[in-house]
């Protein structure tokens, strides 16, 4: 498992968190530039039927302070056959510490899959950049799977530009 910063714990996410994922992925909305998302997205939240499905298939794992609170939080979904990283955020006072990583390397360890996409956005620092730096790499929409294009393509319509499809390949070994 990724080495935490002192005093946060890496666990399964519980029904019972569903409230406070809520609340950090509203948070971590709100660092992006003023006007970069549509308020309608700012307010978006995972529905909790969403949240459940992924912890009922243990693909939903946070990160808590010294305290209990959660503070970071990843999420796999399975969509149409492919694993993808469907939602990674941690709390603003929180970040900077390797949080994301240490959950995306959880998540990644814990999926049994060759491959893993997900969409971002282009030209984010902790976004595509990011992910680049965990080996992801992108991928033209022309070349990616239907489910990935279709995603892309309801991110466009919501209002989000400038997204991007990106893969890791895994080696066999991995999962």
């Amino acid at each position: 498992m990724e080495q935490l910063a002192s005093g946060y714990r890496l666990r399964h996410a519980s029904a019972e968190d569903f409230a406070a994922l809520n609340t950090i992925e509203q948070a971590a909305a709100r660092i992006f530039p003023a006007g970069f998302l549509p308020d309608k997205v700012l307010d978006d939240k995972l529905p909790f039927s969403v949240l459940e499905q992924a912890r009922q298939q243990d693909m939903l794992w946070l990160v808590q302070c010294a305290d209990g609170t959660p503070v970071g939080y990843v999420m796999m979904e399975s969509l149409d056959g492919l694993t993808l990283l469907a939602q990674i955020d941690v709390q603003p006072a929180h970040g900077r510490q390797g949080l994301g990583t240490a959950l995306i390397r959880h998540a990644l360890s814990q999926v049994q899959a060759s491959e893993v996409w997900l969409t971002t956005f282009t030209d984010v620092p902790w976004n595509a950049p990011f992910y680049q730096k965990l080996g992801f790499v992108v991928v033209d929409e022309a070349c990616a799977p239907d489910a990935i294009g279709k995603t892309l393509a309801a991110e466009r319509a919501r209002g989000l530009q400038q997204r991007v499809a990106m893969r890791l390949i895994r080696p066999e070994s991995a999962g």
